[in-house]
């Protein structure tokens, strides 16, 4: 459990620290981004899905000692954490928290199979927005999740 906690510790940093460099982006972006900012703030959104998912890989791995495989490994590992596992854990994140960070999988998906300069800042801006507020209810939820599994 300490491993665990130690890799959820690491990731929960390095997410607090992509979203600093959100709101600075954020912060910076008058009215319509520029390529490079549009470019920044994609690449701001693939890393924060891939720490949550590592948080989420590492559960799977040393908790439920099931880690899904296949071709659509990703949203079954998401899927996963959303549900209790009988005389295992609890659920590690709400149904709402789900199906918000179901959003940022999805972008990071079209991140990794597109060109950089097809992104649309319309498509995804929503989802910088909220950054902030998402990583409060993560943060949040694992906290209560580690705290419930160990008791």
């Amino acid at each position: 459990m300490n491993k665990l906690k130690e890799e959820i510790k690491i990731e929960m940093e390095n997410i607090k620290r992509l979203n600093k460099e959100m709101q600075a982006l954020l912060a910076e972006i008058k009215e319509e981004p520029s390529f490079v900012e549009i470019r920044a703030a994609a690449s701001i959104l693939h890393d924060f899905y891939s720490s949550v998912e590592r948080i989420f890989k590492n559960i799977a791995l040393l908790i439920d000692k099931n880690l899904p495989s296949g071709e659509n490994w990703h949203i079954e590992l998401l899927s996963q954490m959303a549900k209790s596992l009988p005389n295992v854990r609890e659920p590690v994140i709400s149904e709402e928290l789900f199906n918000n960070l179901k959003e940022y999988l999805k972008f990071r998906h079209l991140f990794r199979h597109i060109y950089g300069f097809e992104l649309k800042w319309e498509r995804f801006k929503a989802l910088c927005a909220k950054l902030e507020n998402i990583l409060k209810e993560i943060n949040a939820q694992i906290e209560k999740f580690l705290y419930k599994y160990n008791s």
